[in-house]
């Protein structure tokens, strides 16, 4: 790998940040836009994050969710070119530098792992912020023929975040279901709904003594490709899991006409969408899955939590 390359490109964003700060750190949506990949935020809570940064190769990341807190955080993220998803890339490295610090070097290096299965294919790393701050995450994407090509982009991450957080209890929501609101199209906007996403609440599932699936999303209002499948996702895997794990929708809006948040929104202290927690038998959290989320990455999430 050209590191020589990733720290010249590194000066050329630290230096592209700190003159556009203000446009890079901002709403998910906006950093989505210009890439015409819009994402939802609640707009009463605006979401800070980044906007894809062209480095000097060509290469365009987007980072696909929010809510980073120091330590380890699954950071998803998709790489453009020329506008396209990039293709043909076999591996990736990542590195996470500090900005405005005064330090130099890397303070965390490691892997990101690919999910092809999903409508624009996506990549997964889990870096390690030492603290809060503003971080570049330079990723090195590598072509089968050993060429290696470069991007990066910034996130904030924050000491703390009122979102349910790993080893926490999320809370025992009395979210709606079929029971308290038989008409599904009033529970969500999906077209083709699982009934049986809204059968049980979140107090129910905490009870039940089984692992359960809750995702936060709304298909029909979130329509980019980063974001309106992951409820396909969550019933693609629910078909084969259903059996011994719950599965549970909360729509992000209770009202369509106008849009009005659900409660559980702001319940769960959740700024964006689309969000899925996978909670253990003992109804602590195991997973925060923020952004897409393709069907084998659920699906693993879920065999790793009952092998443990």
């Amino acid at each position: 790998m050209n590191m020589l390359k990733g720290k010249v490109s590194l000066v050329w964003f630290e230096h592209r940040l700190h003159t556009h700060l203000p446009a890079v750190i901002g709403r998910f949506c906006v950093g989505l836009l210009v890439l015409g990949m819009a994402r939802c935020a609640p707009a009463a809570a605006p979401a800070p994050t980044s906007q894809p940064q062209v480095a000097p190769s060509g290469l365009a990341i987007a980072v696909g969710t929010d809510g980073f807190v120091a330590g380890v955080n699954r950071v998803p993220f998709v790489a453009f070119d020329g506008g396209k998803p990039a293709a043909g890339y076999e591996s990736a490295e990542v590195d996470v530098y500090p900005i405005g610090s005064g330090q130099s070097g890397s303070v965390w290096h490691g892997e990101a792992t690919v999910y092809p299965d999903y409508d624009i294919p996506y990549w997964v790393t889990y870096p390690d912020f030492p603290q809060a701050g503003f971080w570049a995450v330079v990723v090195h994407l590598m072509a089968s023929d050993g060429s290696v090509s470069d991007g990066q982009f910034a996130i904030q991450v924050a000491d703390t975040t009122d979102s349910p957080q790993i080893g926490g209890a999320p809370p025992a929501s009395h979210n709606r279901t079929l029971d308290t609101e038989p008409d599904i199209q009033l529970l969500t906007s999906d077209l083709e709904p699982d009934l049986d996403l809204y059968k049980m609440t979140v107090v129910q599932a905490l009870d039940s003594g089984r692992p359960t699936v809750v995702s936060f999303a709304t298909p029909a209002y979130c329509t980019s490709r980063m974001c309106a499948p992951v409820l396909n996702s969550v019933k693609a895997v629910a078909a084969d899991y259903r059996d011994r794990v719950n599965f549970i929708h909360i729509e992000v809006y209770k009202q369509f006409q106008p849009l009005v948040y659900a409660d559980e929104m702001e319940t769960w202290g959740l700024t964006s969408e689309p969000w899925t927690f996978v909670i253990d038998a003992e109804g602590k959290v195991a997973a925060r899955l923020g952004g897409p989320l393709s069907q084998v990455e659920l699906e693993q999430t879920l065999s790793e939590l009952e092998g443990s």
